[in-house]
């Protein structure tokens, strides 16, 4: 192990689990045909399994729509590569547990009232006919078949059909059981939650909770240099253009995630650059942005995560760009200044300009290697043309023609790189 397992203690769960249980999860790296570790920026752990193990593959429920057949069609986030997952057939028990006591009465009542059980929670037996119930003070479990089929889907209990959705929004993930091993818990291209006994310097696995990642050289053309570019959903409105003007230049690769905040892409950076010390998984150049989700960061905390991102960057050798966050347009209400505890003023008109980006190029002057593609003043010098109505509007995003035109820009940035 490269750290010591007291730091296991901090990811210890809340959700029931003993003080000899814990909870780690992170990238899966290999080690032999009993077990595996998982790396994450606490450091890297190592897991063993048995047959008792049991493996869950961990979707987010919207994904239910890729079912057919018998078949899950899983599309791998920010990206174009689609796994298929075949499901046993035969019946489906699903499980939905209750948080605590406290959640009890209320979710019976909608049981009662809205004839409807929310997803969060639910755990799927595939090839599984258990017992059915209502949830109980003895028992804060709904057991009962599960219906993908249906519109909208269903949880039938004792013979009554309730609807098992997220009707009231959000989203979540379940957890499908008996559609993976443990010798689907392949390195480089999962993430695995474990859920064991730690016995010594080793996790004892009850619970594997597989999460794929997407093969990052898969589709690639060994002959084309690898460029992976961060960002939150305005680098997705970015990424027809990007990758249509690259094409044929680079092999393009997006985490499978939105890259949220600076907190997120300090905590995920190991995961999102992958095995890049394995042939053929390297990185020729990396672009990153974090700003529109920390618009109420305070400048400490944004500058200390963007330190620590660069720190794992530079790793890589890879040539790095710092790409400027776009604006929030005029049609939101006017970026104040900076609250008692130093956060910025939010989502607001200015506050990109006024605090985020000069924070972030304070960072970067720190280290000249880096260089800057600078999107706001793209958006800015064009305000008069193809972004005219978006600084009219009160969307951050970009759609169509100046969406794409950001890709061709950072796209562009990125080839002077290799002249």
């Amino acid at each position: 192990m490269k750290k010591s397992l007291p730091l296991l203690w901090a990811l210890v769960f809340c959700m029931g689990l003993s003080a000899q249980d814990v909870s780690v999860e992170g990238l899966v790296i290999p080690r032999d045909n009993e077990g595996m570790y998982v790396r994450n920026p606490n450091g890297q752990f190592e897991v063993e399994w048995t047959k008792e193990t049991k493996v869950a593959l961990e979707v987010n429920t919207r994904l239910f729509k890729g079912l057919k057949d018998n078949v899950l069609h899983y599309q791998v986030q920010a990206s174009r590569e689609v796994i298929r997952f075949p499901l046993p057939k035969g019946p489906v028990t699903g499980i939905v547990e209750v948080r605590n006591k406290g959640q009890l009465a209320r979710k019976l009542k909608e049981v009662q009232e809205e004839n409807w059980i929310g997803e969060h929670g639910l755990r799927l037996f595939f090839g599984e006919s258990r017992p059915q119930q209502m949830a109980s003070v003895d028992d804060l479990r709904f057991i009962g078949l599960w219906d993908p089929s249906a519109k909208p889907r269903n949880l039938t209990i004792l013979g009554k059909k309730y609807e098992c959705s997220l009707k009231k929004g959000g989203q979540t993930k379940a957890l499908l059981f008996n559609v993976l091993g443990a010798k689907d818990c392949k390195p480089f291209v999962n993430r695995a939650r474990v859920v064991g006994e730690r016995k010594g310097e080793v996790i004892h696995a009850k619970e594997i909770h597989l999460q794929p990642i997407g093969d990052q050289g898969a589709l690639d053309d060994p002959k084309l240099p690898r460029y992976l570019f961060i960002g939150d959903s305005i680098s997705g409105n970015y990424d027809r253009g990007l990758r249509e003007f690259l094409a044929g230049k680079f092999n393009l690769h997006h985490p499978p995630a939105n890259c949220g905040p600076s907190a997120k892409g300090r905590s995920s950076i190991l995961e999102w650059l992958g095995a890049y010390r394995q042939p053929g998984r390297h990185w020729d150049v990396i672009s990153f942005n974090h700003g529109h989700w920390d618009s109420k960061n305070d400048k400490a905390s944004y500058l200390a995560n963007l330190e620590k991102i660069i720190s794992e960057l530079k790793k890589t050798k890879a040539k790095l760009i710092w790409v400027t966050t776009c604006p929030v347009p005029n049609g939101f209400p006017v970026a104040g200044e900076l609250d008692e505890n130093g956060r910025a003023p939010g989502r607001t008109a200015g506050v990109m300009e006024k605090f985020l980006n000069p924070w972030a190029l304070e960072v970067m002057k720190k280290h000249p290697e880096i260089s800057i593609c600078d999107q706001w003043q793209f958006v800015k010098d064009n305000g008069d043309g193809i972004y005219k109505e978006f600084w009219a509007g009160k969307d951050v995003h970009f759609s169509g023609k100046p969406a794409d035109k950001l890709g061709v820009f950072l796209g562009k940035h990125v080839l002077s790189l290799s002249e």
